[in-house]
């Protein structure tokens, strides 16, 4: 209508209205479903190529004012830690809000937003599991619960932590729907955190003598059971059952213990259950503190 004048339009980012769908979604996606439930913090560092550690830049760098708008393919994925986190937020978002293949939920409020793939996200993934709803227990979704810490020690094995050797991650979920692709009805055996499949021959070392360790050798195409252990179990239900299960369907087992307790409860029953030098070398036994300690003298 004539003398009506309107507002100007917002201006919008170059991307206004897409939704596409990039190799770094299907990347970052899969690793959610994988895991179950991912804390944003860690999906960050996961979204990084290089999977570098998040920083925390001096002020006056984070602070620097960047230009708005247009597209920014010449930008990284950010190293600073809080621009790191906003950056994933966005983009878990999207999955959320946009693409709906996702749910999001944040627990604590001193603490990051996790994520989960739902029926959508998994359908689209082309993942045959079923959809796993966030826990009735908040305390589950914890940094210090199981759940972030086989996160992060997944994590920290893809950086080469532990002397992992190059390889790729078989998570948990494909484990047990393979387990039950064989035979519903089979006793199923025991199932590890992950599984690292080597993809290149590499070692680790095992403690024989103070100061020795020596080099067990790792083969493209090997099984390393992956274990993150932060309570005590019983010390029998280790010897008779977990162990032998381990050896008999994988060919190696690294254990990451959340305590000293825990780590001398498996260095004694590594010593007393199993037989032989040959298959106490297969089981690796570490801490999970960042300065990993070597495994005792138990032969």
């Amino acid at each position: 209508m004539a003398g009506i004048r309107h507002a100007p339009a917002e201006p919008r980012r170059s991307d206004y209205g897409r939704f596409e769908y990039t190799l770094r979604d299907e990347r970052l996606q899969t690793i959610v479903a994988q895991q179950r439930f991912l804390s944003l913090d860690l999906l960050a560092d996961f979204a990084d190529p290089e999977l570098r550690p998040a920083i925390d830049e001096p002020k006056e760098a984070s602070n620097t004012k960047k230009k708005r708008g247009g597209k920014r393919d010449d930008i990284g994925w950010p190293l600073d830690r809080k621009k790191r986190l906003h950056a994933i937020t966005e983009l878990v978002r999207r999955w959320e809000k946009k693409q709906g293949y996702v749910e999001t939920w944040k627990p604590w409020e001193h603490e990051c937003a996790w994520v989960r793939m739902n029926a959508a996200g998994l359908l689209n993934l082309g993942l045959p599991w079923s959809e796993i709803p966030f826990p009735d227990q908040r305390k589950r979704l914890l940094t210090s619960s199981h759940a972030y810490q086989v996160n992060k020690r997944r994590l920290a094995l893809a950086r080469g932590s532990a002397n992992a050797p190059k390889h790729e991650w078989i998570c948990e979920r494909a484990i047990l729907y393979n387990q039950l692709k064989q035979d519903p009805e089979m006793i199923r055996a025991h199932r590890p955190d992950g599984v690292l499949l080597v993809k290149a021959d590499g070692f680790f070392p095992f403690k024989v003598s103070d100061p020795t360790s020596e080099k067990i050798p790792l083969k493209a195409g090997q099984h390393i059971a992956i274990e993150v252990e932060l309570n005590r179990k019983k010390f029998a239900r280790i010897g008779e059952g977990i162990l032998p299960s381990l050896l008999r369907n994988y060919d190696y087992a690294w254990y990451f213990c959340g305590n000293q307790e825990v780590y001398d409860t498996l260095i004694a029953a590594r010593r007393d259950y199993l037989q032989t030098n040959a298959e106490r070398k297969r089981i690796r036994i570490l801490l999970l503190e960042e300065k990993l300690a070597e495994e005792e003298d138990d032969e």
